[in-house]
């Protein structure tokens, strides 16, 4: 079974909310805080597999969760603006349609390179659960709001 299509169907503490086609995760990384991850809510392996319409109304979910995101680091970015969002459908590992939403922050140690070039540590990051939990608790509210 897919594993993005098991962990939807299970209880998750990082689930933000629940959108007409993704659902919206905090990521298990936080090397980058506020990194989320939007998984589409059925399985499908390709992007063009979707109508034009499902495509647009995708994006403007993902684009809804940048909005949240910036909205919860309105000031952490170059410069101290508002964070850099980086935006990719990824497939290779998991083949199920999912966007990372990633804000690259002002403290960013590499802010012109992606970030899967990073350790496993770095990608993970330094948050503790309950600090995680807490960001989920701002990132949720964040989304609820239109």
């Amino acid at each position: 079974m897919c594993p993005l299509c098991e962990r939807l169907a299970a209880p998750d503490p990082f689930r933000l909310a629940t959108f007409d086609h993704c659902v919206v995760i905090l990521g298990d990384n936080q090397g980058c805080p506020g990194w989320c991850t939007l998984v589409l809510r059925r399985h499908v392996e390709h992007l063009d597999e979707l109508g034009h319409d499902q495509q647009q109304a995708i994006f403007g979910e993902v684009a809804r969760v940048a909005r949240a995101v910036r909205a919860c680091f309105p000031a952490s970015g170059a410069g101290g603006g508002p964070v850099r969002i980086n935006y990719e459908c990824l497939g290779n590992v998991v083949g199920h349609v999912h966007w990372h939403v990633v804000p690259r922050h002002a403290d960013d140690p590499t802010p012109k390179a992606t970030v899967w070039g990073w350790t496993p540590e770095a990608l993970r990051g330094t948050m503790t659960r309950d600090e995680r939990v807490a960001l989920a608790g701002r990132l949720g509210a964040s989304l609820t709001r239109p």
